[in-house]
């Protein structure tokens, strides 16, 4: 509902936070953002989103799209 209410206000930025992973994240559906912004993988929801920061990164990666910028926390290697 809120990415329909801030398209019909012709908002020219808006920050929009993902929910519980990434992947099948409703906020998949801005096709072409300006960046993707992934912060810190740590070992949460684990019944949901995998049981290793491999995993989990890789749920969280599903926010990525092609030729967009990513800024992320490298500090685990696993998940990098």
């Amino acid at each position: 509902m809120g990415i329909y209410i801030f398209d019909k206000a012709h908002m020219e930025y808006v920050v929009l936070e993902t929910g519980l992973g990434g992947r099948f994240d409703a906020t998949n559906v801005i096709e072409k953002p300006l960046v993707n912004v992934i912060t810190s993988i740590s070992l949460e929801h684990t019944e949901y989103l995998g049981d290793t920061y491999a995993k989990i990164a890789g749920e969280k990666a599903g926010i990525i799209k092609a030729g967009v910028p990513v800024i992320y926390d490298d500090i685990n290697a696993e998940a990098s």
